[in-house]
């Protein structure tokens, strides 16, 4: 009689262990993971700046208006009725405070700092408003 080699001994190992299964489904889900937040990372992005195309408009028309009309800065909040859905823009004024020594006579226009504000979002310039207000 013949003996038969151990059947446990000879077999071959075909497929994967489950500790290999177990580490490729690890590093897969890392790399989805990864692949994941970079996606939602430009989607938030792409969002923030379709925002600020909407809204960046609607801060330089005010400003154009302050510019043509600097009384109006001082009269508060800014309320633009020639665009679409009337926004209304925020307007803080700042007085900056000239030296002595700079170039500007007793004559000259107060300046400020306009600071106007719409929907979180910021634009500031400077501006001289003029004494006489019967323009």
């Amino acid at each position: 009689m013949i003996a038969r080699p151990d059947s446990r001994l000879l077999r071959v190992a075909n497929g994967f262990t489950l500790l290999e299964v177990m580490v490729s489904l690890l590093v897969g889900t890392l790399i989805v993971g990864g692949v994941m937040g970079v996606i939602s990372a430009s989607l938030q992005f792409n969002l923030r700046l379709k925002e600020k195309s909407l809204i960046q408009p609607v801060l330089e028309a005010a400003a154009q208006e302050i510019l043509a009309d600097p009384v109006k800065a001082e009269q508060g909040d800014l309320t633009l009725n020639d665009m679409p859905e009337t926004p209304t823009v925020a307007v803080r004024l700042t007085l900056v405070e000239v030296g002595p020594s700079a170039p500007f006579g007793e004559r000259s226009r107060p300046l400020y700092r306009v600071q106007l504000l719409y929907r979180g979002e910021q634009l500031e310039f400077s501006l001289m408003v003029p004494r006489d207000r019967s323009r």
